[in-house]
């Protein structure tokens, strides 16, 4: 009968994904586990030790206790005592044998599960063995769970269907201790399932979420990559603007100049545009949506003093450190100092409004160095969260002129930002 059109066709037999699911479970290779930490792979492999050690030692002591009382054990279901007499001995090494797969499950779950699965189906056809053992079951179920965290949903649906075998062929012979096993296992394997699937879905959220915060502190560094290039395009195209005009004008601000000299000031001033004019189709695609310079000279050092005065207005407490005349720094380094004492004020206020402030800039033969720092927050002022875009920009910035920009908390609760610029520019 051919299907209607337009509806899937459903395979007949097991699809292909079950059969993988079949041969990883009964002869597949453990992959290696992806800890976390150092600490939890210890912390595995000690459990499994105690584990093991429970079960070694709850079977001796029941062998002991049936050598010594030269009893019979039941051998109903959940029997979990060890046959009476010689027995006993015998017993013992195959539970000790068995028990052993509890010490590979950390690395190698599917491999105990499998030694544990084949002593609950073989164990009981060994002379002077129990037809049910609890312990075999307890290892059994351990490393089922152990191996269907680590492989998902089909493996252990594999596994679990496996697993009936030995609970309907040994647990009987009547229908209730094989049903109650059953229903139980399904419980398992479905608890097992949503704890698995909501574990997945935290790694996903997080894997995703690191992937996000990567992404914003690369938008940050190419913002404010952005944002620096404008700067230096108004710096430079300035400078190269008033090399042309010089140029330009020297003929008649300096009488008697020969004739190869106008030329060549007229061919300086020829290459000064032109480069101005390069520049400006490299760097304009950078300026804002539109499209229009900024005409305001870009802040300096010396500018330093009013941004303070401009804090203590807004409210802020900021003490300010610095020369009186501040020596005359080329306009990136000047920039980028200026941008760190505003950044970092700005940071202050969010960060722990009605905190007192200090900035101390220090000038060297060679370097000039700024210190911000800020007091731990007072006492019942809301704190405003930030995305520490600021930090990044700061670390660019100096980063372009060969500086060192240090930030972090201090031990009292502050905060601290400390910045070396090199005093002639990038060396």
């Amino acid at each position: 009968m051919t299907p209607l059109a337009g509806r899937p066709r459903t395979p007949a037999g097991p699809t292909l994904k079950s059969v993988d699911a079949l041969l990883r479970v009964l002869v597949g290779r453990d992959e290696a586990p992806a800890w976390r930490s150092a600490a939890r792979r210890r912390a595995a492999y000690a459990a499994a030790v105690v584990g093991w050690v429970l079960l070694a030692g709850s079977a001796i002591a029941v062998a002991t206790l049936a050598a010594l009382r030269h009893a019979p054990s039941p051998n109903g279901p959940g029997a979990s005592a060890a046959p009476a007499g010689s027995g006993a001995l015998g017993w013992l090494a195959v539970e000790l044998a068995v028990s052993a797969a509890l010490l590979l499950a950390p690395r190698y779950p599917l491999l105990a599960w499998r030694l544990a699965y084949l002593g609950a189906v073989f164990a009981p056809l060994i002379p002077g063995q129990n037809r049910v053992d609890t312990g075999y079951y307890v290892l059994l179920t351990i490393t089922f769970v152990v191996a269907s965290l680590r492989y998902g949903l089909r493996p252990s649906l594999v596994m679990a269907a496996l697993m009936l075998l030995p609970v309907w062929l040994w647990t009987g012979p009547d229908w209730v201790y094989p049903i109650r096993l059953t229903v139980g296992l399904v419980i398992l394997t479905a608890a097992l399932y949503a704890v698995g699937r909501w574990g997945g879905d935290r790694r996903a959220l997080a894997a995703q979420t690191r992937q996000t915060q990567q992404q914003r502190e690369r938008n940050a560094v190419l913002e404010e990559r952005a944002r620096i290039a404008r700067e230096m395009h108004d710096v430079v195209a300035h400078r190269m603007s008033m090399i042309a005009v010089q140029a330009e004008t020297a003929p008649y601000r300096i009488t008697g100049l020969p004739g190869d000299a106008q030329a060549e000031f007229a061919a300086l001033s020829q290459s000064a545009r032109e480069a101005l004019t390069e520049m400006r189709g490299l760097l304009g695609v950078l300026r804002s949506a539109d499209g229009e310079a900024e005409l305001v000279p870009q802040p300096q050092l010396g500018d330093v003093p009013e941004l303070v005065a401009a804090a203590r207005r807004a409210g802020a407490e900021v003490t300010l450190a610095m020369p009186d005349n501040s020596k005359r720094l080329p306009a990136t380094v000047g920039l980028t100092a200026y941008r760190i004492v505003q950044e970092s004020l700005s940071n202050a206020g969010r960060h722990a409004p009605g905190a007192r402030i200090s900035v101390v800039v220090a000038e060297e033969p060679r370097y000039v160095r700024i210190d911000i720092k800020n007091e731990p927050p007072a006492a019942g002022q809301p704190r405003t969260d930030g995305s520490g875009h600021g930090l990044a920009g700061m670390r660019e910035r100096v980063a372009l002129i060969g500086g060192q920009l240090h930030a972090g908390p201090e031990a009292d609760g502050g905060f601290a930002v400390h910045a070396v610029l090199p005093a002639g520019g990038q060396p």
